[in-house]
């Protein structure tokens, strides 16, 4: 079992710096059939970490009726990726942009006059539900290595400052009491974006 941390200026395996090279494979857009060739292309490439949206859009198209099948199968790409000795960073938004439409963002969310993107509470309670569901659909494999809350936020839309931060805690916050835990918690860090 390898141990991971960081330090002032590396990430750590098992003690030593190390400087992993991490490719991009969004499971939900590309044929279930071939997801186990595209993780062997990118680990003979000499990739070490594969980072994935979990869109929303693409399991919850209608509210309350989520959809984790053929290329929605979350579980079965992690198990290959488990198959594979290939590392994940597991992107769970609520938000993640990814150039998917309303950010990932169900349509019928974007209706509902919440506050997205803050503390509401109503608005939490989804993201609650689907992380959850998430959750579920990840638990019993090994290979998540880092997980990605939220994206660009503060960058593009989202707050900014205090209130902004406070958002990012209480996801954080929210996520591990639904057991999420990896050695990596990570946001996006450019153009002004809250972490």
């Amino acid at each position: 079992m390898e141990t991971y941390s960081i330090d002032q200026t590396s990430l750590v395996r098992d003690g030593k710096a190390f400087f992993p090279v991490m490719g991009e494979f969004h499971f939900s857009r590309y044929p279930e059939q071939g997801w186990e060739e595209e993780i062997r292309k990118m680990k003979a490439c000499g990739m070490d970490i594969l980072a994935t949206y979990v869109f929303w859009i693409h399991h919850e198209e209608e509210e309350g009726v989520f959809d984790f099948s053929g290329q929605r199968n979350l579980r079965h790409f992690l198990e290959l990726c488990d198959k594979w000795d290939m590392h994940v960073w597991l992107r769970i938004g609520p938000w993640a942009h990814g150039e998917a439409r309303n950010g990932g963002f169900p349509d019928w969310l974007l209706k509902k006059g919440y506050e997205l993107r803050a503390d509401d509470p109503d608005y939490l309670k989804l993201v609650e539900r689907f992380w959850k569901k998430i959750y579920k659909e990840g638990e019993g494999t090994h290979c998540i290595l880092g997980i990605q809350i939220e994206n660009e936020y503060g960058h593009v839309g989202g707050l900014r400052g205090t209130n902004g931060e406070q958002h990012m805690r209480t996801l954080k916050k929210l996520a591990e009491e639904i057991g999420f835990a990896a050695p990596y918690w990570t946001a996006t860090g450019w153009g002004g974006a809250v972490i």
